[in-house]
């Protein structure tokens, strides 16, 4: 089961509309144009029958309610939406010229999400908005998900219940049929032990032999059959195993994007840009580990995955990520298919993540034309040459880029140590990163 995530800039605002309820026109109208510019749909109301009036004909996603209102207040307006099961769950913002503790706390124990301060400001009104809808929408699809996993325990644990029923009516099975059979046997050589007392010596001999080797005969058939059951054991384990590996790796992925998803949304609270940049950048580093569990998930081998195809996913995504659409860059790859275990893909993601973003961001300034080229190759000797390289306007000579402040480079240095490999940089008609390494060697997972 997967976590969907979206940013701001994904909701189409054109299917949300927002109540807005204030007796004052002045502020109908302001509230009313920033929201109608910003793609919100509109409904207002005047007063405490007007905002019933507009929910009955088209349920918003979303109110703006001001406290100060003649007749029923705001308060009052609150409280009797979140006592009616249908309206309960609709989010509430409260507009005020109060700034007095008591009111915020009192407005908060009603159930309202948020406050807005009169007189408005643009963009704290359209930021706040965003991000209660944003909310919303996020609690929604954890609670549909959260009621498919209980379905899906629930559906196991009536599946192992009926495997354990199963497997104990075997075992009453397989121990009835054993005793027959031992009661069978026993009384096979009581009719062998008096046949052999009617015999003379020399048939009495090689009755017993007979019975010798029969006994032998019976435990080499046991064996068989034991060990035939513990290969079909061994199989079954096998198979349960690849399909917890197989979990692991969607579950990692999950998280991991969770965890993206709140980086974003952090990132949507501060407004330094160099902070702004820490949480991208962050982001794009977790979507690059991601992304190997992704393919892992998806690979009939479980223990490694085509570097190939992930370069070109993580390429995609990067891509994406910094909108090439709008510059005028290339990006060429050449790779070669190449099966790599986890332990060396996750160092070996990181690092062409963190190369192509820094030709992305440092290369090509003022929109300027250019390629990225990356390639990936493996000698006789089992070596893996890692090329990132590009034509913009070079890495600056005077900077050791084994000992800068840049966290990227950084990264990538520990990174390469953590592959046993090395490092060279090419200063020659723009950048070029030359990594080598072989493919780490782990002991055999249990």
């Amino acid at each position: 089961m997967s976590v969907t995530t979206s940013s701001i800039s994904d909701f189409d605002f054109k299917k949300y509309t927002i109540l807005i309820v204030d007796d004052h026109p002045y502020s109908l109208e302001i509230l009313s144009n920033t929201l109608t510019r910003a793609g919100f749909q509109i409904a207002v109301a005047i007063d405490a029958k007007g905002v019933f009036e507009q929910i009955r004909s088209h349920r918003p996603e979303l109110i703006l309610l001001d406290i100060m209102m003649p007749g029923m207040d705001g308060f009052e307006i609150c409280k009797r939406l979140k006592e009616d099961s249908s309206t309960f769950n609709i989010p509430i913002i409260f507009m005020t010229a109060l700034s007095d503790f008591e009111s915020k706390i009192e407005g908060f124990s009603l159930g309202a999400v948020d406050y807005i301060t009169k007189p408005f400001q643009q963009e704290e009104v359209l930021a706040r908005v965003k991000v209660q809808l944003m909310l919303c929408n996020l609690t929604q699809t954890l609670e549909k998900q959260n009621k498919i996993l209980e379905r899906e325990i629930l559906q196991r644990e009536n599946a192992e219940a009926s495997l354990i029923k199963v497997n104990q009516e075997l075992e009453i099975r397989v121990n009835e049929r054993t005793l027959k059979l031992s009661l069978a046997i026993k009384r096979i050589r009581q009719a062998q032990i008096q046949l052999v007392r009617q015999k003379q010596e020399l048939e009495t001999e090689v009755k017993k032999r007979t019975i010798k080797l029969h006994q032998i005969n019976q435990q080499l058939q046991q064996e068989i059959i034991e060990r035939k059951q513990a290969e079909e054991q061994i199989k079954i384990s096998l198979k349960e195993k690849e399909i917890l590996l197989k979990e692991i790796h969607h579950r990692v992925k999950n998280n991991l994007l969770v965890v993206a998803s709140l980086l974003e949304f952090q990132a949507g609270y501060v407004e330094e840009l160099e902070t702004i940049k820490m949480f991208e950048d962050s982001q794009r580093r977790i979507y690059s580990m991601a992304l190997i569990h992704e393919q892992l998930y998806y690979s009939h081998n479980l223990g490694k995955l085509d570097f190939s195809q992930y370069l070109k996913a993580l390429v995609d995504k990067l891509a994406e990520s910094y909108d090439l659409s709008e510059h005028n860059i290339q990006l060429l790859i050449d790779a070669e298919s190449i099966d790599l275990n986890i332990e060396t893909a996750h160092p070996c993601g990181l690092i062409v993540n963190e190369l192509i973003a820094n030709s992305f961001e440092h290369a090509f300034p003022e929109k300027r034309k250019g390629n990225i080229w990356l390639t990936m190759h493996r000698n006789q000797e089992h070596q893996i040459t890692l090329i990132v390289k590009d034509d913009g306007i070079g890495f600056p000579t005077d900077l050791n880029f084994q000992n800068t402040e840049s966290l990227g480079l950084q990264l990538v240095c520990t990174l390469t140590k953590q592959l046993e490999g090395t490092i060279d940089l090419n200063w020659s008609n723009g950048t070029c990163f030359q990594i080598t390494f072989a493919e780490l060697n782990y002991c055999k997972r249990i």
